[in-house]
């Protein structure tokens, strides 16, 4: 379980994040929301260690990894895929994929779990020695999933997945990311602009709102747009959902 408490960040003077709490509970799909500036994607890098937190705690499965570096939070089990995909486009499909599996001390190891995903999308089996930048947008961010998963993350965070990718490829991802997370039991962090996307995927929301958590709750207690709105342009300081709820 990953675990995030009073999470602040700050850039010089510009605070960033003021305190930010929620937490994923086993096998299930938590999208972070707000609108643009609330500090979703500063959320994910500060817990990939990408950013170094200003104060608070980030635990998974009791383990501390708030301010250690990427490569460690990787080992300690958090793996980011990031925004915009960044494969090298130069390389093939199968040498983007094998980067993710530097925490693995054999190649044994690394060519078991490149099977057990190419059998989880096999379309990708069939591409594996073409250069990334041949893919379309959306095998690209397949090959940037499994790359993520390459690393055995006890947490798989994705930054925007949906970006950059026609409709019904992001209707595909949002298929693949319940099947990880139903299937492989691999719990999930989401950050998404994509509102309906977010909410047909997700278990649970936090919706971020000047760098503060301003609610948590179930995509059903935000079907009225009104009360949305309210929480995600942060217009009402509503608390956040008790730890028992979370």
């Amino acid at each position: 379980m990953l675990t995030v408490r009073n999470l602040a960040v700050s850039f010089g003077r510009i605070r960033a994040l003021s305190g930010v709490n929620f937490s994923v509970e086993g096998p299930e799909i938590l999208a972070l929301i707000g609108a643009n500036g609330a500090g979703k994607s500063t959320t994910l890098r500060a817990i990939a260690g990408v950013i170094k937190p200003t104060s608070g705690s980030v635990t998974l499965d009791g383990r501390e990894v708030a301010g250690l570096p990427p490569a460690r939070v990787v080992r300690a089990g958090i793996t980011l895929v990031p925004q915009g995909r960044q494969l090298f486009p130069s390389m093939t499909v199968r040498e983007n994929i094998e980067l993710g599996a530097f925490v693995h001390a054999k190649r044994s190891d690394v060519n078991a779990d490149l099977e057990r995903w190419i059998d989880f999308f096999p379309e990708i089996g069939d591409r594996l020695n073409v250069r990334a930048a041949s893919l379309s947008g959306g095998q690209q961010q397949i090959v940037a999933l499994v790359r993520g998963l390459m690393a055995r993350p006890g947490l798989l965070m994705l930054d925007e997945p949906s970006i950059g990718v026609a409709p019904i490829v992001v209707s595909r991802i949002g298929e693949e990311l319940t099947r990880l997370s139903r299937e492989a039991k691999v719990p999930i962090l989401l950050v998404e602009q994509n509102i309906a996307f977010a909410f047909g995927l997700a278990d649970r929301v936090v919706i971020l709102a000047q760098g503060r958590d301003v609610y948590v709750g179930t995509p059903d207690e935000l079907s009225d747009p009104d009360v949305l709105a309210r929480h995600f342009f942060g217009e009402v300081a509503v608390p956040a959902a008790s730890p028992s709820r979370q």
